[in-house]
Protein backbone atom coordinates (compact mmCIF):
# COMPACT_ATOMS: atom_id res chain seq x y z
CA UNK A 1 0.00 0.00 0.00
CA UNK A 2 1.14 3.28 -0.71
CA UNK A 3 0.58 6.06 1.64
CA UNK A 4 0.56 9.42 1.68
CA UNK A 5 1.51 11.29 5.43
CA UNK A 6 1.11 15.23 5.98
CA UNK A 7 3.06 16.24 9.03
CA UNK A 8 4.88 20.36 9.38
CA UNK A 9 7.16 18.55 11.52
CA UNK A 10 8.38 14.95 10.98
CA UNK A 11 11.10 15.60 14.05
CA UNK A 12 12.82 13.19 17.07
CA UNK A 13 11.19 15.70 19.76
CA UNK A 14 7.57 16.29 21.04
CA UNK A 15 4.57 13.95 21.97
CA UNK A 16 2.52 14.27 18.39
CA UNK A 17 5.54 13.88 16.76
CA UNK A 18 6.99 11.19 18.42
CA UNK A 19 4.02 9.39 17.47
CA UNK A 20 3.90 10.07 13.91
CA UNK A 21 7.30 8.98 13.85
CA UNK A 22 6.75 5.74 15.28
CA UNK A 23 3.68 4.70 13.41
CA UNK A 24 4.72 5.36 10.25
CA UNK A 25 7.69 2.97 11.36
CA UNK A 26 5.32 0.41 12.01
CA UNK A 27 3.26 0.46 8.85
CA UNK A 28 6.92 0.36 7.01
CA UNK A 29 7.95 -2.69 9.03
CA UNK A 30 4.66 -4.26 7.81
CA UNK A 31 6.00 -3.62 3.87
CA UNK A 32 3.65 -0.57 3.25
CA UNK A 33 5.45 2.50 0.94
CA UNK A 34 5.05 5.53 3.50
CA UNK A 35 5.95 8.71 2.21
CA UNK A 36 6.18 11.80 4.53
CA UNK A 37 4.97 15.26 2.90
CA UNK A 38 6.43 17.84 5.91
CA UNK A 39 8.59 21.09 6.13
CA UNK A 40 10.38 20.24 8.93
CA UNK A 41 12.15 16.58 9.34
CA UNK A 42 14.53 14.07 10.91
CA UNK A 43 16.33 11.50 7.87
CA UNK A 44 14.59 8.28 8.26
CA UNK A 45 16.67 5.24 7.56
CA UNK A 46 14.00 2.73 7.16
CA UNK A 47 14.29 1.92 3.32
CA UNK A 48 10.27 2.26 2.72
CA UNK A 49 10.24 5.68 3.91
CA UNK A 50 10.96 8.36 1.72
CA UNK A 51 10.83 11.88 2.46
CA UNK A 52 9.04 15.18 0.58
CA UNK A 53 9.73 18.40 1.21
CA UNK A 54 7.06 21.14 1.71
CA UNK A 55 7.22 24.69 1.24
CA UNK A 56 5.45 26.90 3.97
CA UNK A 57 6.35 30.54 4.42
CA UNK A 58 6.68 31.13 7.99
CA UNK A 59 6.49 34.61 8.39
CA UNK A 60 3.63 34.22 10.81
CA UNK A 61 1.84 31.40 12.17
CA UNK A 62 -1.23 32.38 9.46
CA UNK A 63 1.01 32.56 6.92
CA UNK A 64 3.02 29.16 7.93
CA UNK A 65 -0.40 27.23 8.46
CA UNK A 66 -1.97 28.94 4.88
CA UNK A 67 1.34 27.92 2.77
CA UNK A 68 1.64 24.23 4.01
CA UNK A 69 -1.55 23.79 3.07
CA UNK A 70 -1.65 25.00 -0.10
CA UNK A 71 2.10 23.25 -0.99
CA UNK A 72 1.02 20.24 0.72
CA UNK A 73 -2.09 20.02 -2.10
CA UNK A 74 0.06 20.84 -4.86
CA UNK A 75 2.79 18.09 -3.46
CA UNK A 76 0.10 15.20 -3.13
CA UNK A 77 -1.46 15.85 -6.37
CA UNK A 78 1.84 14.99 -8.43
CA UNK A 79 1.60 11.80 -7.36
CA UNK A 80 -1.19 8.39 -6.88
CA UNK A 81 -1.30 7.26 -3.91
CA UNK A 82 -3.57 4.14 -2.05
CA UNK A 83 -4.58 6.62 1.07
CA UNK A 84 -3.59 10.17 1.69
CA UNK A 85 -3.74 10.60 5.95
CA UNK A 86 -2.68 14.18 7.36
CA UNK A 87 -2.41 15.37 10.65
CA UNK A 88 -2.54 18.78 9.62
CA UNK A 89 -5.64 21.02 8.72
CA UNK A 90 -4.75 20.54 4.89
CA UNK A 91 -6.98 20.56 1.86
CA UNK A 92 -6.74 17.11 0.43
CA UNK A 93 -6.61 14.03 2.37
CA UNK A 94 -9.10 10.42 2.81
CA UNK A 95 -7.98 10.18 6.70
CA UNK A 96 -7.50 13.06 8.94
CA UNK A 97 -6.93 12.10 12.34
CA UNK A 98 -7.51 15.00 14.75
CA UNK A 99 -4.13 14.74 16.80
CA UNK A 100 -4.58 18.75 18.26
CA UNK A 101 -8.41 17.64 18.98
CA UNK A 102 -11.02 19.98 17.66
CA UNK A 103 -10.03 23.96 18.00
CA UNK A 104 -13.33 25.01 18.36
CA UNK A 105 -13.43 23.61 21.66
CA UNK A 106 -9.91 24.52 22.34
CA UNK A 107 -11.07 28.12 21.54
CA UNK A 108 -14.54 27.70 24.50
CA UNK A 109 -12.33 26.03 26.74
CA UNK A 110 -9.27 28.40 27.15
CA UNK A 111 -11.72 31.36 26.97
CA UNK A 112 -13.09 30.75 30.36
CA UNK A 113 -9.55 31.23 31.61
CA UNK A 114 -9.13 34.58 29.78
CA UNK A 115 -9.63 37.84 30.32
CA UNK A 116 -12.19 39.64 28.23
CA UNK A 117 -9.87 41.45 25.94
CA UNK A 118 -7.68 38.13 25.20
CA UNK A 119 -11.15 36.53 24.63
CA UNK A 120 -12.25 38.95 21.74
CA UNK A 121 -8.66 38.45 20.22
CA UNK A 122 -8.95 35.14 20.65
CA UNK A 123 -12.48 35.28 19.04
CA UNK A 124 -11.61 37.65 15.89
CA UNK A 125 -8.10 36.46 15.27
CA UNK A 126 -7.13 35.59 11.72
CA UNK A 127 -4.98 32.61 12.37
CA UNK A 128 -7.89 31.24 14.77
CA UNK A 129 -10.34 32.38 12.19
CA UNK A 130 -8.52 29.93 9.58
CA UNK A 131 -7.78 27.07 11.79
CA UNK A 132 -11.75 26.86 12.16
CA UNK A 133 -12.01 27.47 9.01
CA UNK A 134 -9.80 24.35 7.63
CA UNK A 135 -11.40 22.38 10.42
CA UNK A 136 -14.76 22.89 9.16
CA UNK A 137 -14.01 22.32 5.42
CA UNK A 138 -12.48 18.72 6.73
CA UNK A 139 -15.44 17.64 9.32
CA UNK A 140 -17.97 18.41 6.61
CA UNK A 141 -17.82 18.74 3.38
CA UNK A 142 -17.56 14.92 2.98
CA UNK A 143 -14.36 14.88 1.00
CA UNK A 144 -12.29 13.57 4.31
CA UNK A 145 -13.81 9.79 4.23
CA UNK A 146 -12.93 9.06 8.11
CA UNK A 147 -11.80 11.40 10.82
CA UNK A 148 -9.74 10.27 13.59
CA UNK A 149 -10.26 11.10 17.15
CA UNK A 150 -8.04 9.88 19.53
CA UNK A 151 -10.03 9.74 22.31
CA UNK A 152 -13.62 10.04 23.26
CA UNK A 153 -13.91 13.01 24.63
CA UNK A 154 -12.23 14.58 21.17
CA UNK A 155 -15.04 12.78 19.14
CA UNK A 156 -17.64 14.17 21.23
CA UNK A 157 -15.84 17.41 20.77
CA UNK A 158 -16.07 17.21 17.16
CA UNK A 159 -19.65 16.12 17.56
CA UNK A 160 -20.54 18.57 19.71
CA UNK A 161 -19.78 21.14 17.28
CA UNK A 162 -20.05 20.50 13.62
CA UNK A 163 -22.58 18.03 11.52
CA UNK A 164 -21.44 15.07 10.19
CA UNK A 165 -22.18 11.12 10.66
CA UNK A 166 -20.97 9.87 13.66
CA UNK A 167 -20.30 6.57 11.29
CA UNK A 168 -17.26 8.66 10.46
CA UNK A 169 -15.48 9.45 13.29
CA UNK A 170 -13.60 6.48 14.79
CA UNK A 171 -11.98 6.65 17.85
CA UNK A 172 -7.89 5.27 17.39
CA UNK A 173 -6.31 5.58 20.87
CA UNK A 174 -2.20 6.08 20.51
CA UNK A 175 0.22 3.43 20.66
CA UNK A 176 3.53 3.91 22.64
CA UNK A 177 7.15 1.85 22.37
CA UNK A 178 6.76 -0.15 25.29
CA UNK A 179 10.34 -1.22 24.70
CA UNK A 180 11.60 2.24 24.98
CA UNK A 181 9.54 3.38 27.85
CA UNK A 182 9.73 0.54 30.11
CA UNK A 183 10.57 1.00 33.97
CA UNK A 184 13.57 -1.35 33.96
CA UNK A 185 15.67 2.01 32.79
CA UNK A 186 15.19 3.16 36.09
CA UNK A 187 18.24 0.31 36.99
CA UNK A 188 20.40 2.46 33.74
CA UNK A 189 19.58 6.14 33.78
CA UNK A 190 17.94 7.04 37.60
CA UNK A 191 21.25 7.71 38.90
CA UNK A 192 23.20 9.49 36.29
CA UNK A 193 20.48 11.89 35.55
CA UNK A 194 19.74 12.55 39.08
CA UNK A 195 23.12 13.23 39.68
CA UNK A 196 23.27 15.27 36.47
CA UNK A 197 20.32 17.19 38.20
CA UNK A 198 21.42 17.79 41.24
CA UNK A 199 18.50 15.54 42.92
CA UNK A 200 19.00 13.34 45.86
CA UNK A 201 17.92 9.67 46.44
CA UNK A 202 15.44 11.81 49.07
CA UNK A 203 13.73 14.50 47.03
CA UNK A 204 10.79 13.02 45.04
CA UNK A 205 11.33 14.20 41.75
CA UNK A 206 8.13 15.56 39.50
CA UNK A 207 8.16 15.39 36.27
CA UNK A 208 6.53 17.95 33.41
CA UNK A 209 7.14 17.23 29.99
CA UNK A 210 5.40 19.26 27.05
CA UNK A 211 5.49 22.29 25.21
CA UNK A 212 2.82 24.92 24.56
CA UNK A 213 2.88 26.28 28.41
CA UNK A 214 -0.19 27.54 28.94
CA UNK A 215 -2.30 24.97 27.52
CA UNK A 216 -0.24 22.12 29.50
CA UNK A 217 -1.29 24.38 32.82
CA UNK A 218 2.48 24.89 33.92
CA UNK A 219 0.68 27.45 35.77
CA UNK A 220 -1.39 25.96 37.57
CA UNK A 221 1.54 23.28 38.53
CA UNK A 222 3.73 25.82 39.92
CA UNK A 223 0.86 27.40 41.57
CA UNK A 224 -0.05 24.28 43.57
CA UNK A 225 3.52 23.21 44.54
CA UNK A 226 3.35 26.47 46.62
CA UNK A 227 0.82 24.20 48.86
CA UNK A 228 2.20 21.34 48.80
CA UNK A 229 3.16 20.19 52.68
CA UNK A 230 6.00 17.84 52.27
CA UNK A 231 9.12 20.36 51.12
CA UNK A 232 11.43 17.52 49.61
CA UNK A 233 9.94 18.01 46.27
CA UNK A 234 11.87 18.88 42.53
CA UNK A 235 10.10 19.64 39.93
CA UNK A 236 11.60 19.38 36.51
CA UNK A 237 10.19 20.89 33.34
CA UNK A 238 10.84 19.65 29.77
CA UNK A 239 9.35 21.89 26.98
CA UNK A 240 10.11 24.46 24.55
CA UNK A 241 8.80 28.07 25.48
CA UNK A 242 9.25 31.46 27.52
CA UNK A 243 9.27 29.21 30.72
CA UNK A 244 11.06 31.63 33.20
CA UNK A 245 7.83 34.07 33.38
CA UNK A 246 5.86 31.08 34.78
CA UNK A 247 8.49 31.48 37.90
CA UNK A 248 6.53 34.22 38.78
CA UNK A 249 4.14 32.43 40.57
CA UNK A 250 6.55 30.23 42.98
CA UNK A 251 7.66 31.70 45.62
CA UNK A 252 11.54 32.39 45.90
CA UNK A 253 12.23 29.69 48.19
CA UNK A 254 10.65 27.60 45.89
CA UNK A 255 12.70 28.99 42.31
CA UNK A 256 15.40 26.76 42.93
CA UNK A 257 13.91 23.70 43.34
CA UNK A 258 12.70 24.18 39.25
CA UNK A 259 15.00 22.92 36.99
CA UNK A 260 13.82 23.54 33.22
CA UNK A 261 15.32 21.20 30.26
CA UNK A 262 14.95 21.78 26.48
CA UNK A 263 13.93 18.78 25.01
CA UNK A 264 15.58 15.92 24.87
CA UNK A 265 16.00 13.28 22.19
CA UNK A 266 16.07 10.18 25.09
CA UNK A 267 13.21 12.11 26.77
CA UNK A 268 12.90 8.01 28.55
CA UNK A 269 15.99 8.57 30.69
CA UNK A 270 13.65 11.50 32.57
CA UNK A 271 10.42 9.30 32.86
CA UNK A 272 13.54 6.90 34.76
CA UNK A 273 15.27 9.83 36.98
CA UNK A 274 11.40 10.90 38.04
CA UNK A 275 9.30 9.45 40.43
CA UNK A 276 5.83 10.79 39.21
CA UNK A 277 4.12 13.02 36.65
CA UNK A 278 2.12 15.95 36.02
CA UNK A 279 0.13 17.45 33.24
CA UNK A 280 -2.95 19.75 34.08
CA UNK A 281 -4.09 20.34 30.53
CA UNK A 282 -6.34 22.75 30.11
CA UNK A 283 -6.99 21.30 26.72
CA UNK A 284 -5.63 17.90 25.79
CA UNK A 285 -6.68 15.31 23.33
CA UNK A 286 -4.86 12.71 24.52
CA UNK A 287 -1.99 13.32 25.87
CA UNK A 288 1.32 11.10 24.36
CA UNK A 289 3.54 12.02 27.54
CA UNK A 290 1.32 10.51 30.25
CA UNK A 291 1.37 7.60 28.47
CA UNK A 292 5.04 7.49 27.95
CA UNK A 293 5.50 8.15 31.52
CA UNK A 294 2.28 5.32 32.36
CA UNK A 295 4.74 3.05 30.19
CA UNK A 296 7.69 3.95 32.24
CA UNK A 297 6.13 2.96 35.36
CA UNK A 298 5.13 6.65 36.52
CA UNK A 299 1.93 7.38 38.67
CA UNK A 300 0.40 10.27 36.89
CA UNK A 301 -1.71 13.63 37.77
CA UNK A 302 -3.76 14.31 35.22
CA UNK A 303 -6.48 16.84 34.38
CA UNK A 304 -10.33 15.78 33.31
CA UNK A 305 -9.78 17.55 30.43
CA UNK A 306 -7.20 15.28 28.98
CA UNK A 307 -7.90 12.45 26.76
CA UNK A 308 -6.24 10.41 28.96
CA UNK A 309 -8.42 10.54 31.68
CA UNK A 310 -11.08 8.26 30.30
CA UNK A 311 -8.61 5.16 30.46
CA UNK A 312 -7.18 5.91 34.10
CA UNK A 313 -9.05 4.19 37.15
CA UNK A 314 -8.08 7.36 40.03
CA UNK A 315 -6.24 6.18 42.78
CA UNK A 316 -5.07 2.84 40.61
CA UNK A 317 -2.42 4.45 37.45
CA UNK A 318 -2.98 7.86 38.70
CA UNK A 319 -5.24 10.90 39.86
CA UNK A 320 -7.78 12.83 37.73
CA UNK A 321 -8.39 16.58 38.47
CA UNK A 322 -11.77 17.73 37.60
CA UNK A 323 -10.29 21.52 37.48
CA UNK A 324 -6.10 21.81 36.37
CA UNK A 325 -6.96 25.55 38.27
CA UNK A 326 -8.04 23.92 41.44
CA UNK A 327 -4.29 24.58 43.13
CA UNK A 328 -5.31 22.94 46.34
CA UNK A 329 -6.48 20.09 44.94
CA UNK A 330 -3.98 19.31 42.82
CA UNK A 331 -1.32 19.96 45.81
CA UNK A 332 -3.58 17.50 47.62
CA UNK A 333 -2.65 15.22 44.91
CA UNK A 334 1.29 15.85 44.90
CA UNK A 335 1.35 15.20 48.84
CA UNK A 336 -0.69 11.91 48.42
CA UNK A 337 2.21 10.53 45.26
CA UNK A 338 5.08 11.82 47.61
CA UNK A 339 4.50 8.55 49.85
CA UNK A 340 7.28 5.96 48.40
CA UNK A 341 4.65 3.40 49.68
CA UNK A 342 1.76 5.14 48.04
CA UNK A 343 3.73 5.00 44.80
CA UNK A 344 4.79 1.29 44.36
CA UNK A 345 1.64 -0.40 43.36
CA UNK A 346 0.61 2.32 41.29
CA UNK A 347 3.71 1.96 38.98
CA UNK A 348 3.00 -1.67 38.33
CA UNK A 349 -0.48 -0.70 37.67
CA UNK A 350 0.74 2.27 35.56
CA UNK A 351 2.80 -0.05 33.46
CA UNK A 352 0.14 -3.39 33.23
CA UNK A 353 -2.22 -0.22 32.02
CA UNK A 354 0.64 1.16 28.72
CA UNK A 355 0.86 -2.24 27.73
CA UNK A 356 -2.47 -2.18 26.31
CA UNK A 357 -2.00 0.53 24.14
CA UNK A 358 1.03 -1.16 21.93
CA UNK A 359 2.24 0.73 18.58
CA UNK A 360 1.26 -2.59 17.33
CA UNK A 361 -2.19 -2.23 18.11
CA UNK A 362 -2.47 1.46 16.58
CA UNK A 363 -1.16 0.75 13.39
CA UNK A 364 -3.00 -2.45 13.30
CA UNK A 365 -6.49 -0.42 13.65
CA UNK A 366 -5.44 2.39 11.12
CA UNK A 367 -4.17 -0.24 8.41
CA UNK A 368 -8.20 -1.61 8.44
CA UNK A 369 -9.38 1.77 8.26
CA UNK A 370 -7.32 1.96 4.96
CA UNK A 371 -8.37 -1.20 3.84
CA UNK A 372 -11.91 -0.49 4.55
CA UNK A 373 -11.88 2.48 2.89
CA UNK A 374 -9.85 1.06 -0.56
CA UNK A 375 -12.58 -1.18 -0.30
CA UNK A 376 -15.30 0.94 -1.09
CA UNK A 377 -13.82 3.40 -3.13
Amino acid sequence: MRIAVIRQKFVNYGGAEQFVSGYTNQLASMGHAIHIFANQWTPSNHPNIKIHSVQAIKKNSFLRVLSFAWFALQSIRSESFDIVQSHERTWMQDVYRAGDGCHREWLERRSRYLPFIKRLFFRFSFFHQLILGLEKRIFENGECKKIIAISEMVKLDILKHYQLPEDRVKVVYNGVDLHRFNPSNRKSFRGELRQQLRISDEEVMILFVGSGFERKGLEYLIKSVQHVKQKNWRLVLVGKGKWKRYLDFASKENRGKITHLEPIDEIEKLYAAADFFVLPSIYEPFGNANLEALASGLPIITSRNCGVAEIITPQKEGIILEEPSDSEAMAKAIDYLMDSKTREPMRQSARLLAEKFTQERNASEMLQIYQELIEHQ
